[in-house]
């Protein structure tokens, strides 16, 4: 009886999780398709074959669907891939251009729409602190300003903005946008090592100042 129960409650939770999987699967063509910037709740439930109230079941808040949305998509689409040096990243961005170029639409739905930019606040906080952990070693010695500075920028050149903004502004292809974001990169991480080295160098003494000269006392 019990062996029972517990097989029919496991088939039960595997069939809700592939019927989860399906609304975010789903969701994600439809923005992808359609390079629409939002999906009604009615439309997504007929893509993925359930009632509307299943959805909600689900999926209690809109955001909710987006945050699950938006790591189903780092997992299957546009995979983070770590590094820990951030020498690494021009390398990283070029596959990561390649990966946009396979899904342009889906990609520019996550880089400039009100939906895209919820879908992916999670994974770009985690990016983001990753970026911090791989230039620390770089900014020891310099001002928390310029420290913030440069893990700014990387972040930004490191980023599907950057490839959209090129890609749609400038009409430049994803090895064009892959060779930018390389020079900038090293540039940035060329000069990010010089600043860190000279903050890092001892300051020379100063020099003494003279003393003042004495005052005479000798009667005119």
């Amino acid at each position: 009886m019990a062996t029972a129960i517990r097989q029919k409650t496991g088939l039960r939770d595997e069939y809700a999780a592939l019927t989860r999987q399906r609304i975010v699967v789903a969701f994600v063509k439809a923005l992808e398709e359609d390079a629409v910037d939002d999906v009604s709740m009615a439309d997504l439930a007929k893509r993925a074959s359930v009632a509307e109230r299943t959805i909600y079941r689900h999926f209690s808040t809109r955001d909710e669907l987006l945050a699950a949305a938006g790591e189903w998509i780092e997992d299957n689409v546009f995979g983070y891939i770590p590094f820990t040096s951030p020498d690494e990243l021009p390398e990283l961005f070029r596959r990561l251009c390649k990966s946009f170029d396979r899904h342009p639409h889906l990609a520019r739905t996550i880089a400039m729409t009100r939906v895209g930019r919820t879908m992916r606040k999670g994974f770009r906080q985690r990016l983001i602190e990753q970026h911090h952990r791989a230039m620390a070693p770089l900014t020891r010695h310099l001002k928390p300003k310029q420290v913030r500075q440069a893990e700014a920028l990387t972040a930004y050149l490191n980023n599907v903005l950057a490839w959209s903004a090129m890609r749609e502004d400038f009409g430049m292809s994803s090895a064009e946008i892959a060779d930018a974001i390389d020079w900038a990169m090293t540039t940035l991480l060329k000069d990010v090592r010089r600043r860190d080295a000279a903050a890092a160098r001892p300051s020379p003494p100063r020099a003494r100042a003279a003393p003042p000269p004495k005052k005479s006392t000798a009667k005119r």
